[in-house]
């Protein structure tokens, strides 16, 4: 359709908000109550223009006004964000009209609102401190006493309110009712007394976290990163979270050293604008107790520092009389893609048959899974043995999406619609669409139609047309009838291995499955075959190598003879070892991830100190050093460039939303059961929310004062 904005036609879609129209031009138009993936509501009244259209004559040709159609002004500027384009529609967002009543509005949004700026974690990233200056009169006309109300007042552990600096935009309000179906936040009193809390008097776990995003002014803080720093003073850096399979997009926040916030960064295809709560606050542990330089156990048995030369040397001295290939490797399941293919050549370099990566399922669908985006616009879902909870949570998110339809907001050149007409407050849900088979109850559970507590065995076997009960019954009847169905499977499906698979590669060619990975990179390291060869011992023999490099895994035991372990933390297993080599976090690293759905997503190195910490790949390049043999990968130039002939895929230019690129199906040997858990225990040991709370509970029991 052909619109006109500000004198310029523009060709938008059908449907198209006023206030993406005029952005699609090129323009601006101020507002605090719309935000991308959210419904428009109109709330705030900011964004406000002038608008005409086009009327017909009874015999259905265009009222015209010389050799044009005669526009049709409304009486009074409009709300932008809730007025739906037309065709032959014209817009004036920059007339005095407009600006008027944009200016009249700001004032009304100040009136009460407190002179916090000095002292606003949120100054000099807030939308009404920008909006202000550039729409605002400049001075306020009213001297009287502002309104008071609570100033710290916590909604959750993690979030705390400051009813003062609230301006009602409802986006909190609407983000639980609409993304994660949670109906705890609503507005209290009216008029001037009109505050934001919740019944209960507390906020869910899993995804509170981001109305700290969106809240457009310093209301909602993460109680984590809060008076940490102001925006401009950190570092930012758009990386990939490492937590769970999904790979959401955020951006780490770091100030002298030290990562002070994990925020969402927007990426259509994987986790949209959201990211879990432990995604966000269970970062604390990077910049916390880290292992900075190298440590050796000396001649008394203690572990002492050293440089990394002195721990090379120990090295070469701990395992002289060893063949190369009696070392062990064992690696992390969150190590990349660059990481994995420096073990596979070194594991080649050296003959070593005892390779292996965890946490990690014991085998493979071998078939392209769905995308996030095939999930949420999928007409029927059932989950079957995955707590989307621990394994995935953001899956859980865009299952959500798919019970109120599926809606993704269009995109446009300025980006995701800001207010897509499409979606609506408090949406339905099509919960019949849903079944979910766990052998508990989930969150996920009170969303569906369809809840069974069968074992997994037995719904595999009933969707396959081999009886079940009736829940089973009811859910092969939801995926016969379904169009485009998807299966998600998880830990109690997976642990099982080919016992269940096989019942999974007999479903109907148009039913796609959603394997739910270990860890955030098993698909990638699942490609490179880095499991044990004929004799090799795998992760969970490693009591009997002669000689082993753990690298970021606590097993709380060390290999039968010399144990090197490379870790960011003194962990259990560090405390064993003979030598322990520092190792960088998800947040410090560059490299790639493999997620869930087989798309590649890049890391970037956050601003952190961590001493002398290395990451796997200069940690083996060491190691080599020490046996005396010579390593092809030694950088991440040269482990990029043996993926890329492995692979035909160039690593060092990925897009930033990541790039779905089959790598080929992938092999995995026997491996122990795997207990999804999203807070790993370094997490919350570093958590400064919860460890006083942990520590209180623990002198209490003990008779502590």
């Amino acid at each position: 359709m052909k619109v006109h904005v500000d004198g310029v036609e523009q060709d938008l879609p059908s449907g198209t908000s006023a206030l993406d129209a005029v952005f699609a031009s090129g323009g601006d138009v101020p507002y605090f109550c719309a935000n991308t993936y959210l419904s428009p509501v109109g709330a705030c009244r900011m964004c406000l223009v002038e608008a005409g259209t086009p009327r017909k004559n009874p015999d259905g040709s265009f009222i015209m006004e010389g050799e044009a159609p005669k526009i049709f002004w409304f009486p009074k500027p409009m709300a932008s964000c809730t007025l739906q384009a037309t065709e032959g529609m014209h817009i004036r967002s920059t007339t005095e009209a407009v600006k008027k009543g944009q200016a009249g509005m700001m004032e009304f949004t100040l009136l009460n609102h407190p002179l916090d700026c000095p002292t606003c974690d949120k100054g000099g990233a807030c939308e009404l401190q920008d909006r202000a200056y550039e729409y605002g009169y400049g001075a306020s006309r009213f001297g009287f006493d502002r309104r008071h109300a609570d100033k710290h007042y916590p909604l959750s552990e993690h979030v705390i309110l400051d009813q003062e600096r609230c301006i009602h935009c409802k986006r909190c309000v609407r983000y639980f009712e609409e993304v994660p179906g949670q109906e705890v936040l609503d507005f209290i009193e009216r008029g001037g007394h009109t505050f934001i809390d919740t019944q209960e008097g507390g906020l869910p776990e899993g995804f509170a976290g981001n109305i700290t995003d969106i809240c457009p002014v310093g209301a909602l803080l993460d109680n984590v990163a809060r008076f940490r720093g102001r925006n401009w003073e950190y570092d930012h850096t758009a990386t990939t979270c490492t937590l769970c399979p999904v790979g959401c997009s955020i951006t780490a926040d770091a100030r002298g050293g030290r990562l002070e916030r994990v925020v969402a960064r927007e990426n259509r295809e994987v986790n949209e604008a959201w990211i879990c709560d432990a995604g966000r606050f269970g970062h604390v542990f990077a910049s916390t107790d880290r292992l900075t330089v190298p440590l050796v156990r000396n001649a008394d048995g203690v572990l002492a520092e050293a440089s990394w030369d002195a721990a090379i040397e120990s090295i070469r001295a701990g395992l002289s009389g060893l063949d190369s290939a009696d070392l062990a490797l064992y690696l992390s399941a969150d190590s990349t893609l660059e990481e994995g293919i420096a073990a596979a050549a070194f594991a080649t370099l050296s003959g070593a048959e005892s390779v292996d990566f965890s946490p990690r399922y014991p085998a493979s669908l071998g078939t392209q899974p769905p995308t996030l985006t095939e999930l949420a616009q999928a007409d029927a879902v059932i989950v079957i043995g995955a707590d989307l909870e621990q394994e995935a949570p953001v899956v859980e998110l865009r299952i959500q999406e798919m019970l109120r339809g599926g809606l993704i907001p269009a995109e446009f050149a300025h980006g995701t619609a800001i207010a897509d007409l499409r979606l609506v407050e408090r949406p339905a849900r099509k919960r019949e669409r849903l079944a979910v088979f766990h052998s508990q109850a989930t969150r996920l559970s009170g969303q569906a139609g369809i809840v069974g507590h069968d074992s997994v065995l037995s719904v595999l076997e009933g969707l396959n047309g081999t009886g079940g009960s009736e829940a089973v019954r009811q859910a092969a009847e939801l995926l016969a009838q379904a169009e485009r169905p998807v299966i998600v499977v998880g830990a109690e499906v997976l642990n099982l291995g080919e016992t269940a698979l096989k019942l999974l590669r007999n479903l109907p060619a148009q039913v796609k499955v959603l394997p739910i990975p270990a860890a955030s990179n098993s698909n990638g390291l699942g490609h490179l075959n880095l499991v044990p060869t004929a004799g090799g011992l795998g992760y969970g023999q490693l009591g009997q190598a002669k000689a082993a490099l753990i690298s970021r895994l606590d097993p709380g035991q060390r290999a039968a003879g010399f144990t090197i372990v490379h870790d960011s933390h003194l962990t259990a297993t560090a405390q064993l070892a003979d030598v322990v080599l520092p190792a960088v976090t998800g947040y410090e690293k560059k490299g790639t991830l493999v997620n869930l759905e087989g798309r590649l997503l890049p890391l970037a190195q956050a601003a952190i100190d961590a001493g002398e910490s290395a990451d796997l790949i200069r940690t083996l390049a060491a190691v080599a050093e020490a046996l005396g043999i010579r390593t092809r990968v030694r950088g991440l130039r040269s482990a990029q460039t043996l993926l890329q002939e492995r692979f035909g895929v160039d690593f060092s230019a990925l897009p930033e939303r990541g790039l779905i690129a089959p790598l080929g199906n992938r092999y995995d040997a026997p491996t122990e059961a795997v207990v999804p858990q999203l807070w790993k225990d370094r997490m919350r040991r570093s958590d400064p929310i919860m460890l006083p709370m942990a520590q209180s509970v623990s002198s209490f029991v003990a008779g502590d004062d």
